[in-house]
């Protein structure tokens, strides 16, 4: 992966995923995430956002873009187990030989596609369940992303993202723009509905700041 590299390694396979991404027209997520939202909502009297929509809908829209099917659960899989910290278990080493396969092999250009499906996942998530809750209740919206991991010389390195979402710098996040469309598309279509609680449960981590769960009905 491009963010646990350093040196040429990073600037490398840094471009594999921008290059990626530079085909992907931003317009075109966030009006797919819109009707990708809608066909969930409808018909349903009770949602539970976090689960069943700001993770699937962005990796899943974000998957067909990128030419491959939608790799939704296999990428929450992943996604838990990501961090250099974290030892995956066989649910999530099987889900990643299963996103090696689709996306052509082990190579780094799969590794770039993966990546980016990863950071899809929890980080947009994060946007889209602090935005609806912050739009439902007139609390501020938090920051979903508070710190990220580096790998240095073999040891992990905290890194605080006070103030900077999506990061600054040669490792700024490249797909920010695209995160933002997704998630505007879902917020969008959740136009209308309201919590059925008002308030929720956090999730249980040092990094991420964002709703566990978020039920809605109908307005």
């Amino acid at each position: 992966m491009a963010r646990f590299s350093n040196g040429s390694d990073h600037v490398r396979r840094r471009a594999l995923a921008v290059d990626a991404l530079t085909s992907i027209d931003a317009d075109a997520l966030q009006a797919k995430a819109f009707s990708r939202t809608r066909r969930i909502m409808a018909g349903l009297d009770v949602v539970d956002v976090m689960a069943e929509i700001a993770r699937p809908v962005p990796v899943g829209v974000l998957a067909e873009a990128l030419g491959l099917p939608d790799v939704s659960a296999e990428v929450a899989l992943v996604a838990a187990a990501y961090h250099p910290h974290v030892t995956p278990d066989a649910d999530a080493e099987a889900a990643l030989g299963r996103l090696i396969a689709h996306c052509g092999g082990p190579t780094e250009l799969a590794a770039a596609r993966i990546g980016l499906l990863v950071q899809a996942c929890d980080a947009t998530a994060g946007l889209i369940g602090n935005g609806l809750f912050a739009s439902l209740t007139g609390k501020p919206a938090e920051q979903p992303v508070l710190r990220t991991r580096r790998r240095i010389d073999g040891s992990d390195v905290t890194v605080p993202l006070d103030g900077r979402p999506f990061g600054a710098g040669p490792r700024e996040c490249p797909g920010s723009r695209h995160a933002i469309a997704l998630a505007a598309g879902v917020l969008e279509a959740l136009r209308g509905f309201r919590l059925t609680e008002t308030e929720t449960t956090w999730i249980s981590s040092p990094n991420l700041r964002m709703p566990a769960v978020l039920r809605v009905t109908r307005g």
